[in-house]
Formats: structure tokens, C-alpha cells, sequence
């Protein structure tokens, strides 16, 4: 979908992009042709669509894929988007907000069209971002794959592994992740101020450490309670952890008392549950 037939569709359905909801789209070809491709998706799969909005992803998810379920929240969208699911017996529009979808919900789904797998292809909203990547991965029925577009410096902080963060660590805890290109915000109309990037999320795993998963990102949360504070400071806000036994595991593991959270990967996260 190029500019031109963007704005016809905007102008035959009277929409404007809404600001609140993020809505800038797509309308580079060559772009969706990198996602599709990306995506790694085959005609017998079931694929989760997360705010198809005018259409253009949709429509190719469409020839590829035996079947799309496309969330989408913004009722404006609702004539366009039901015309195009007409046409389109392969497309099932849904009307809720993704984060509100549960585990026995999609259940559903899978169950409706016969198969336990499925993979997203999304772009999302990017204030999203970060719960709706942590939703999945730590979801009990986990997709095979996630291709979203997400702003540039998210998709490198979660490939490059160099300054965690939470949406970083829940990546590297349960999958591998691959940047498949930087997409410039002129490919999106209205223009977004940040530029953005595909990425690819790949064999995402059940949760496979010999530490209790519950415990660990209760800990790694306390970690990143407080972004200025050391590392050692924010955990001893944890009323179960003592001063003491915590300078113990440092020593033990190797951490200086004045590093920050952002500075550890899954191995010292998992030595610090480990010894604590």
C-alpha cells in the first residue's frame, strides 16, 4: 500500500490517524515484503494480528496463511475492516484490546481452527511494546514466532544484549531474538518522530532453569524498582532478602556492590536466585 491509496481508503471511510491510539501506517511495499518474508510463515498456519488497521499487512498475512485473527480496538476502523473480512473468509476480526486477552480465550481460537500453533505478525502501537512482547513470551500457550515492528532502539536493546532492561530480559530468558532491518519513519504516514525496526522473536520456550520462575522475576523486578539506585540497594528493599547473605552471593558470583541492573545477564540473574 502506497501514500495514494492510503489516503484514498482514509478518505472513502472518512478516518483520520489517531494520535492517542499511535496509529501511524505502514505504506512501503518493499517493507511489508521484508515482514512477510521475515516472518518465516507458512499457508497452513494460524497467525494473530495485532491492530491490522487499514489493512495493508492484513491483506497479505491473507495470501499466505490459511487463516488471520486480527485484534483491533479502534471502532472507526470497524466498516473497513468487516468489508475486507467479507471478502476474506480466512480473516476473523476481533474487537478487544490484545492485553486484555487471556490464556483460555486464544485457547479458544486454537481449538476453533483445529491446530496448537500459531505465530504474530503485528505492528503495533509502540507504547505497547514492551507488555505486549512480555504478554506472549511469558503467556502459558506461546506463539512459535513474534514479527513486530517496534522503535529502532527497543529492537536493538533486546538483539544487542548490552543494557538490559525488563522487556530485554524476559527475551533472553524465554527466546532468541534477530533484528531483521531499521525502517525509516518516512515508510509510515503521518511521519512518527522515531525511526522503527522489524523484529523477530524465535523459539520461544517454556521456562527451563533450574531456579523457580516466580521467584526470579519477583527478584529481577525488585532489581529495576528504582533506576537510579544500585543494583544492591533495590534488593534490599525486598523485606526477605538480609544485608548480609545478599554481600555474600556478590562476592560469591563476582558482582561489584555499586553495579546497576541493567549490567547483568540471565546467568547472574539466575546465580543470584540461585545462592540467595
Amino acid at each position: 500500500m502506497n501514500l495514494q491509496e492510503l489516503q484514498f481508503l482514509l478518505k472513502k471511510y472518512h478516518l483520520t490517524p489517531n494520535k492517542v491510539r499511535g496509529q501511524n501506517f505502514l505504506i512501503s511495499d518493499e517493507v511489508l515484503d521484508d515482514i512477510i518474508t521475515g516472518s518465516k510463515i507458512k499457508k497452513e498456519e494460524l497467525i494473530l494480528e495485532v491492530g491490522p488497521g487499514l489493512g495493508a499487512l492484513t491483506q497479505r498475512l491473507l495470501d499466505d496463511t490459511r487463516q488471520v485473527v486480527a485484534l483491533e480496538v479502534d471502532k472507526n476502523l470497524e466498516e473497513l475492516l468487516n468489508t475486507l473480512a467479507k471478502v476474506n473468509k480466512n480473516l476473523e476480526i476481533v474487537w478487544q484490546d490484545i492485553l486484555s486477552l487471556t490464556d483460555d480465550q486464544w485457547q479458544g481460537f486454537l481449538d476453533k481452527y483445529k491446530t496448537k500453533d500459531y505465530k504474530i505478525v503485528a505492528n503495533i502501537p509502540y507504547y505497547l511494546t514492551g507488555k505486549f512482547i512480555q504478554k506472549f513470551v511469558l503467556a502459558n500457550k506461546k506463539p512459535l514466532s513474534m514479527t513486530i515492528m517496534v522503535q529502532k532502539e527497543v529492537a536493538q536493546r533486546v538483539v544487542d544484549n548490552k543494557k538490559q532492561s525488563l522487556l530485554s530480559l524476559a527475551v533472553a530468558f524465554y527466546a532468541k531474538s534477530k533484528l531483521i532491518r531499521i525502517v525509516n519513519k518516512d515508510n509510515f504516514y503521518p511521519q512518527p518522530k522515531v525511526d522503527s525496526a522489524i523484529l523477530y522473536i524465535y523459539d520461544i520456550k517454556a521456562w527451563n532453569y533450574n531456579v523457580d520462575e516466580k521467584r526470579t522475576w519477583q527478584i529481577i523486578k525488585r532489581g529495576f524498582a528504582f533506576k537510579r539506585k544500585k543494583l544492591f540497594n533495590n534488593l534490599l528493599s525486598d523485606p526477605n532478602i538480609d544485608k548480609e547473605k545478599l554481600q555474600i552471593v556478590f562476592d560469591k558470583i563476582g558482582l561489584d556492590s555499586n553495579i546497576r541492573a541493567e549490567k547483568l545477564n540471565t546467568n547472574d540473574w539466575l546465580d543470584i536466585v540461585k545462592y540467595l
